[in-house]
């Protein structure tokens, strides 16, 4: 038989999902195949399946049609996780499958639909007095359920728990020719998806494929009793290495649940807590996640003052924890623990607004990352290391910073580099800032205000093409240095880091799952 052709496939798709849920307006479909940074070819159409039935009958379709398929889930990637870059492409936004399906309380774990975002199963579960180890990043309004496990996420929880994928106790996955899989203990008949380890981890396949593998449908999470405590520490140093030794340390004994440290321009111009200083909504926040009310007074008339009296002022690199405990006295020996860390790394303790404000209101608008206080772009890109391999990173990345100088102040382009635990692993984040137009995805995902403030700013040639050399430059130094990576999509040379055998094992189960090679072509270069 022929292939359909696209104009006959949108028909088929049609009588699948119905014509509301097909997406077929080019400036839609623009907005759809890009992500912070890159872009390249736009999808024919884009679906909206709502539940399980018409996302496996979708996929049986598109792949008739020899079409690829794009999952795409809450849109926050910068590695072109779901870009196209075939035009022949369905991109199956999953933003509608966000049923939270089950919360099991007694034998703690919860399943829910990929489409669910993180702040969805936060407020859901916090009203039961319960929670994922991992509980979502700071995108976490609008990063989905699936994305994540999809990029292997980290921030909240990770000091103590790890990433995502730690967290996970089964999935189910749709396949590119329409079948639905599960993993875990859910696939055993009549049985619950309380273990992930039932045979071979075919859980752990389809977790960090970035959608190359199939689409996932729905996720069983680990749960954990809500902490009953909760303390707060920050420090200055005036070095980083400084800074990494006590982060390290505190990482090796698992003393917080989130540990992360901020260099000179994350301290100063561009504060990771926006407008902290006339901040009353933070204020608020912090009030209302104490356990009472003096308490809240207390810790949000701490920060006030902080503010007021610049409590960063002077600060080149800080540490910022936060410590979950199972009671008062187990917070204050985990605080000790980590004064003593810090201290003996030539730490200085500072009033901790950060990490404070922080899990008080954990999910950001994500407009407060995508651009920064005058509009300019922003850009990270990541390495995974062992700690004993993140000063040599840092060194080699410094470097090449000075290396390129003359661009830098060519492009008036800023850099920041964020470091994050994640159990006892490390996470180097460089990030960069620099003047250009805005795309559709940025003024899509601003704030109103911010999105009209900042619509005609004026593209500067050369400025992006710049960028994407330089983060480029980065990824191969990180590979020769043997770091890993989450958030892999297209952009991090994953083939060329692996030994030939184990390349040919993914290959290998790349034809079995997605024979024809329609499930995001190109993700993980597969």
């Amino acid at each position: 038989m022929n292939e359909p052709g696209t104009e006959q496939l949108q028909r088929i798709l049609a009588t699948i999902v119905g014509p509301a849920r097909l997406v077929s307006d080019r400036e839609e479909l623009a907005y759809l195949s890009q992500d912070a940074f890159w872009d390249d070819a736009v999808a024919a159409v884009a679906i909206r399946p709502e539940n399980r039935q018409q996302l496996g009958a979708a996929l049986a379709a598109i792949s008739a049609a020899g079409h690829a398929v794009i999952p795409r889930g809450g849109g926050m990637s910068y590695t072109r996780g779901y870009v196209p870059h075939l035009g022949k492409s369905v991109l199956v936004d999953c933003r509608d499958l966000n049923r939270i399906v089950e919360i099991n309380a007694e034998d703690l774990y919860i399943t829910a639909e990929a489409g669910c975002t993180w702040m969805q199963l936060y407020e859901a579960l916090k009203a039961k007095g319960l929670r994922t180890p991992y509980f979502g990043p700071m995108s976490g309004m609008f990063a989905t359920v699936g994305g994540a496990l999809s990029q292997n996420s980290m921030f909240y929880g990770s000091a103590t728990w790890g990433t995502v994928a730690e967290s996970v106790l089964g999935l189910e996955v749709a396949l590119a020719d329409g079948r639905l899989v599960r993993t875990g203990s859910g696939a055993n008949r009549g049985g619950q998806p309380f273990f992930r380890h039932y045979g071979p981890d075919l859980t752990g396949l389809f977790l960090s494929d970035t959608g190359a593998l199939g689409v996932k449908v729905e996720a069983t999470i680990r749960l954990i009793r809500e902490p009953a405590c909760t303390g707060y520490a920050s420090f200055a140093f005036d070095s980083f290495h400084d800074m990494v030794d006590a982060q390290t340390e505190i990482g090796r004994a698992r003393l917080a649940a989130e540990c992360f440290g901020l260099d000179p321009y994350l301290n100063g111009q561009r504060t990771i807590v926006k407008d902290l200083k006339s901040g009353l909504a933070a204020l608020g926040g912090v009030i209302k996640a104490q356990a009472s009310l003096a308490r809240g007074l207390k810790e949000a008339a701490s920060i006030a003052a902080a503010g007021a009296s610049g409590f960063a002022d002077g600060v080149r690199y800080s540490l910022h924890m936060t410590v979950d405990a199972t009671h008062d006295a187990d917070a204050a020996w985990r605080l000790r623990e980590i004064k003593r860390i810090a201290t003996a790394a030539r730490g200085r303790e500072i009033e901790p607004v950060i990490p404070k404000v922080i899990r008080a209101m954990p999910f950001k608008h994500v407009g407060e990352f995508l651009v920064g206080h005058a509009g300019e772009r922003w850009v990270p890109i990541h390495a995974c290391l062992p700690a004993s391999r993140l000063k040599p990173v840092f060194e080699a990345t410094m470097a090449y910073f000075a290396g390129k100088a003359g661009v830098l102040e060519r492009f008036n382009i800023r850099t920041s580099h964020l470091t994050g635990s994640s159990g006892t692993d490390m996470i180097f984040e460089p990030a960069f800032y620099y003047p250009d137009a805005l795309k559709a995805f940025h003024l899509r995902n601003l704030e109103a205000a911010d999105a009209e403030r900042y619509r005609r700013l004026p593209a500067v040639a050369g400025a992006s093409e710049a960028v994407a050399g330089m983060l480029a430059d980065l990824a191969r130094i990180f590979m020769e240095h043997g770091a890993v990576h989450q958030q892999l999509g297209r952009f991090y040379p994953y083939r060329e880091s692996l030994q030939p055998d184990t390349w040919a094992l993914l290959e290998g189960i790349k034809r079995v799952v997605d024979p024809g090679r329609l499930m995001n072509p190109g993700s993980l270069g597969l």
